[in-house]
């Protein structure tokens, strides 16, 4: 049966939940505090019932380790299923996330977690500058205390940073995170002792504070499926609305301009946003494309995985980014004559390298590559494209958006969304929906004056 002790205005409920295997007994505990109006007697009752479900709780396995912490889960989480589970592009996104949340509600409870600590850090991301770079500032004296009998040179070397580095931090100069992490792993001491973190820029964007909301309520109702916690408190938030915006992308004349212009870039440039727009195609789905990827003779191209980059890793391969993301796309006899003259282009190039071509081109014959044959950077396609973009007279768009010209034009053609949303790669067809909702609207109202003519016998308008 569980026991009650009473803590200030709380009470710490307790119930044994069976033994380890070393036959100590396991004891779990929860805090409960009872409301201001609550009388002796009514508080005496509720605690009769909460020792009940507690006990209830225990048996029925919850409650199995709700004292951790929330960053001590995540780590756990991140450990045990992200890593198996989850792209590594996914992961990194989520790992950088950390960086906020950590020191907003890293250090509580999950049985303790309310919903009021997860608005009060909404609260900080929207009303204070968390936009911009993330710095780390040595605190004073610490890192030139920690090296007093140390050669800056060692640490450099254990750090492996540069000496100059390491000076930086010693004279009070802020460092990345990926410096302070490996200044203090140099040095043995925990990175919270050494440095503070300072962000700078203005406050985050609705858009970005429900990023940070998915990204917790992920790792809470995974403590939920694996019974650590009753409920996730993030159901009982509310993150802020994202006001709703038009897509960026070109008509259907700025397309046409964009085409004529890059037959006057490189052939590679040529084949690459010429490939954007017919197919819709990610921008890591284009890198990742490989010469056995393409069908000539069926002129269909093959999206199998994806090239994606991670801060010290460079550029790697990755898998699609859902299992409908895999998919074959058709395309014109022109474009399949484009990819023949790029691939004929290609294989020039690199005999002229000889020996200076990337030799694992051989087992990953990429279409679009740096100079040497490494896979292209993923920056290169939008710096690119906005320097074509320019001398063409057109606006400043992003690779996405090329993506989005193409499911705009395929609309604007009267094209069933299920089709769209095939060449596209979206999981579900609401997808799509949601994202062209405008677009799909101006091809129903075309739809409804088509029908109209052809119900209403008018000819001349037909």
């Amino acid at each position: 049966m569980a026991t009650v002790q009473k803590r200030g205005n709380s009470y710490r409920i307790r119930a044994s939940a069976g033994y380890d295997v070393y036959g100590k007994q396991i004891m779990r505990s929860k805090t409960w505090t009872p409301k201001e109006e609550m009388t002796k007697n009514q508080i005496g009752k509720e605690l009769e019932r909460q020792k009940v479900l507690f006990d209830e709780d225990i048996k029925a396995g919850l409650y199995t380790d709700s004292n951790i912490k929330f960053q001590d889960f995540a780590e756990k989480w991140f450990e045990e299923y992200a890593e198996n589970r989850l792209r590594k592009k996914t992961i990194e996104g989520y790992r950088r996330a950390m960086d906020r949340i950590y020191p907003a509600i890293g250090h509580i409870h999950l049985n303790r977690l309310q919903p009021q600590h997860i608005m009060k850090f909404y609260h900080q991301l929207e009303t204070t500058n968390q936009c911009g770079k993330i710095r780390y500032f040595p605190k004073p004296d610490v890192i030139k205390a920690a090296r007093a009998h140390t050669d800056v040179q060692i640490i450099a070397q254990r750090a492996g940073l540069a000496p100059s580095t390491i000076k930086t931090a010693e004279s009070g100069h802020s460092v990345n995170k990926s410096s302070a992490e490996k200044i203090a792993q140099a040095l043995n001491r925990p990175i919270k002792t050494l440095f503070t973190i300072e962000y700078s820029g203005d406050h985050l964007s609705a858009k970005t504070i429900r990023e940070y909301h998915c990204v917790i309520s992920t790792i809470l109702e995974r403590a939920v499926k694996w019974q650590i916690i009753k409920d996730n408190p993030c159901r009982r938030v509310d993150p802020p609305r994202v006001p709703a915006h038009d897509i960026q992308c070109l008509d259907d004349k700025q397309a046409v301009i964009l085409l004529e212009q890059l037959k006057h870039e490189s052939i590679e440039d040529q084949t690459l946003f010429t490939l954007a727009l017919y197919t819709g195609m990610r921008r890591g789905e284009l890198l990742g494309l490989e010469w056995q990827d393409i069908n000539f003779d069926a002129e269909v191209l093959s999206v199998r995985r994806t090239s994606q980059y991670a801060v010290g890793k460079g550029m790697y391969e990755d898998t699609t980014k859902t299992v409908r993301s895999k998919r074959s796309i058709r395309v014109t006899s022109g474009v399949m004559s484009l990819l023949r003259a790029y691939r004929a282009s290609q294989n020039s190039h690199r005999l002229a390298m000889g020996d200076r071509w990337n030799n694992e081109w051989k087992n990953h014959p990429w279409l679009f590559t740096n100079s040497d044959g490494t896979p292209m950077s993923s920056s290169t396609p939008l710096n690119h494209l906005k320097r074509i973009l320019k001398r063409a007279n057109l606006p400043s768009v992003s690779l996405h958006s090329l993506r989005h010209t193409s499911a705009t034009l395929l609309i604007g053609q009267g094209i069933d969304v299920r089709t769209v949303s095939g060449r596209l790669g979206h999981s579900q067809t609401s997808t799509t929906m949601n994202i062209y909702a405008h677009q799909l609207q101006s091809a129903d109202a075309a739809a409804s004056a088509a029908l109209e003519v052809v119900l209403s016998g008018d000819k001349k308008r037909a």
